[in-house]
């Protein structure tokens, strides 16, 4: 092992960006803001899956990892687009 110069490299790091459920998540958080005013219903769906997939990656997510941020903002919009279609639905 003497002179092996990846030893001083350290350790990888994980890669988070891959998580399933962290991407879809947030997109599906923003069509359910779109769709949560014209369409109510549709925005409701939308937005109910974005938190299932957003909080699932997010119990994969350790806290401090790179990525953690999106998901974090994926259920705050998700819960934004449902508070938005219940009031579009039920006013």
């Amino acid at each position: 092992m003497e002179g092996n110069g990846l030893l001083g490299l350290g350790a990888p790091r994980a890669d988070w960006s891959r998580t399933p459920g962290r991407v879809p998540g947030i997109w599906l958080c923003v069509a359910g803001i779109v769709l949560a005013v014209p369409v109510p219903a549709a925005g409701l769906v939308l937005a109910l899956v974005a938190v299932m997939l957003s909080v699932k990656a997010l119990g994969v997510i350790p806290a401090g990892a790179r990525g953690r941020r999106l998901t974090l903002a994926a259920v705050a919009l998700a819960i934004a687009a449902i508070l938005v279609s219940l009031v579009r639905i039920f006013a």
